[in-house]
């Protein structure tokens, strides 16, 4: 946002639009090396730039001191939000789920891991429909189907991840492997507007609610699964041509040694069916390997699934 701003407020005869412009910069170093022309510093998570939810002073003041930032002429410009308006901020409650999921166990059939997410989402329905009710809007819905079809959301997701199935049932309007993207986007949508409904509760901080449903929830698992037969298929694509190691890590943006440790078993790795093959070479030849992969998961939790096969084995 930093390098558009300083292109949009460039003299209309030099290619800009000439019109002024402010933001808020979450992460401070960023926007020290950018210089935007004029940015409020805040001290709130990533997703809350506004500041707490609940908090309708801090967030209006916040939009007030951004707005304001206009006024100042010479720039760069980067100020920081007062920290006293902050500590006034009352700590939140303690979060937790409002659904207490039957123990997960490791699955090896699509179908009794489809029937753990059914279950899951059967769970959790009752609290997104008060979510829904009390907020009156949902961003379930991009895969082009909305929450009644949330279990054939998760039986798409599991046959993808248990045996590599591209089949796409009617109303879909995007093609796999495209597809389980939107669609891993709807089913975390549901996850995370039905944890956080129950009234009363304590608001979750993002980095909270992303280590509930990746390490906690049967359809973090299957998330995970999604993300490494892609990245297998990938990696398949990336060794076919040639490339080493290190290269492969560099592409895909994984830890170095990755594919050294992973790699042998990827090639004997049943479930990369030809037209999983065939998408993922296309992929290559756009220069856009990879950047599926890399959408199913968030960067902190990427390399966390050893932490949720260990709570699993203990459970």
């Amino acid at each position: 946002m930093g390098v558009l701003s300083q292109y949009i407020e460039k003299p209309v005869e030099e290619g800009g639009a000439g019109i002024a412009t402010v933001q808020v910069s979450l992460i401070r170093p960023v926007s020290e090396t950018v210089k935007p022309p004029r940015a409020l510093w805040v001290p709130f998570p990533l997703g809350r730039p506004l500041g707490p939810p609940n908090r309708p002073d801090v967030q209006l003041d916040v939009l007030r001191r951004t707005l304001g930032l206009v006024n100042k002429t010479a720039g760069p410009v980067l100020e920081d939000y007062p920290d006293t308006l902050v500590e006034d901020t009352p700590p939140e409650e303690g979060w937790s789920c409002p659904v207490t999921f039957p123990s997960a166990e490791p699955t090896t059939g699509a179908e009794a891991a489809a029937a753990q997410l059914r279950t899951e989402a059967q769970l959790l329905r009752p609290w997104f429909d008060e979510g829904l009710r009390t907020r009156g809007r949902t961003t379930v819905g991009i895969s082009g189907k909305g929450v009644d079809s949330i279990e054939e959301m998760v039986d798409i997701l599991v046959r993808f991840a248990m045996d590599g199935s591209m089949a796409v049932p009617d109303g879909y309007a995007q093609s796999m492997p495209e597809l389980l993207r939107l669609l891993t986007a709807d089913v975390r949508a549901f996850y995370s507007e039905a944890a956080i409904s129950k009234p009363g509760a304590g608001f979750p901080d993002p980095e909270a609610l992303e280590e509930w449903f990746f390490l906690e929830t049967a359809a973090g698992g299957v998330i995970y699964q999604v993300r490494e037969r892609l990245l297998s298929a990938d990696m398949l694509v990336l060794m076919a041509h040639v490339l080493d190691d290190d290269d492969i890590d560099s592409r895909l943006a994984l830890l170095p040694g990755t594919a050294a440790a992973i790699g042998e078993g990827v090639v004997h790795k049943p479930g990369i069916s030809r037209e999983l093959l065939r998408e993922t070479a296309l992929a290559y030849q756009e220069g856009l390997i990879g950047r599926l992969t890399r959408s199913f998961v968030p960067i902190a939790m990427r390399d966390r699934h050893d932490e949720r096969k260990k709570t699993t084995a203990g459970s």
